[in-house]
């Protein structure tokens, strides 16, 4: 009998370790990370090239690692901008990964093969969530509106990723946008977010707790976006007023959650 109850606490206790198994997220540049739980894995705005002196980019080496290494399943662009997207870097991984899954808005998809069911286009029209399972991963896309009128046409996917249990957002370049009341229409509270990828703006607003609180009610927050020229007292100041926040500013930082 006490073989059967230990045999019983082994099975259920490794099948509540993989329930709950942690994720890692590895950051890559700008607004790029990584996400693996060791079965799948993710790339947002992870292959793109020097844009600026503000705007951290993968190296050569980094960019070799992501293709031959980290592999990814699954790469995201939120938008068609050098800082977040490189049409040559894409193909050169594509080529090296035939098996990659691609998810961009038309401004994106475009480069690519239209004849692929990998290549996957999120309409933005309107702000309805598109939703798509790929290998143990789910892909939720949406329109999430570019912060600033001189960049009202250009095509910025939010993407919700759920993977291990866990349901990360990423909005790319967005802000509150209150004036169009944005997160009123992407409802994105009622999703159970675990973790936010914001750009490090959204926390600026003197009321951002409680815009986080009200619009995302998020468990964890990244902090992305951060220019390398940043000063120390700035950087400073903000860790300090948001304790809790991961703060992205080198490259292959990496937490688990």
């Amino acid at each position: 009998m006490p073989k059967f109850f230990l045999l019983f606490a082994t099975i259920f206790s490794c099948f509540f370790s993989r329930a709950q198994e942690n994720i890692s997220i590895t950051y890559t540049g700008n607004m790029g990370v990584y996400i693996t739980d060791k079965q799948s894995s993710v790339l947002i705005d992870g292959l793109h090239t020097r844009y600026g002196d503000d705007y951290l980019f993968p190296t050569a080496k980094l960019v070799n690692e992501i293709n031959t290494q980290l592999q990814p399943d699954v790469i995201l662009f939120t938008h068609y901008h050098g800082d977040h997207f490189s049409v040559e870097l894409a193909k050169e991984y594509l080529k090296k990964n035939k098996e990659t899954h691609v998810f961009g808005a038309n401004q994106i998809t475009k480069h690519f093969s239209s004849n692929s069911n990998q290549i996957h286009t999120i309409a933005t029209n309107d702000y309805n969530k598109q939703v798509k399972p790929i290998k143990k991963a789910t892909i939720t896309g949406f329109k999430v509106d570019h912060v600033g009128k001189r960049h009202s046409a250009v095509e910025n996917v939010g993407f919700i990723i759920e993977i291990s249990n866990k349901k990360i957002l990423h909005v790319g370049d967005t802000d509150w946008l209150q004036e169009i009341n944005l997160f009123d229409q992407l409802k994105l509270s009622e999703e159970a977010i675990d973790i936010a990828i914001l750009p490090y703006w959204m926390l600026l607003s003197d009321n951002a707790t409680s815009l986080i609180k009200e619009n995302i009610n998020t468990k964890h927050i990244i902090a992305t976006h951060i220019s390398p020229q940043i000063k120390k007292e700035e950087l400073s100041k903000l860790k300090n007023t948001y304790p809790h926040v991961h703060f992205f500013t080198k490259l292959k930082q990496q937490i688990q959650l």
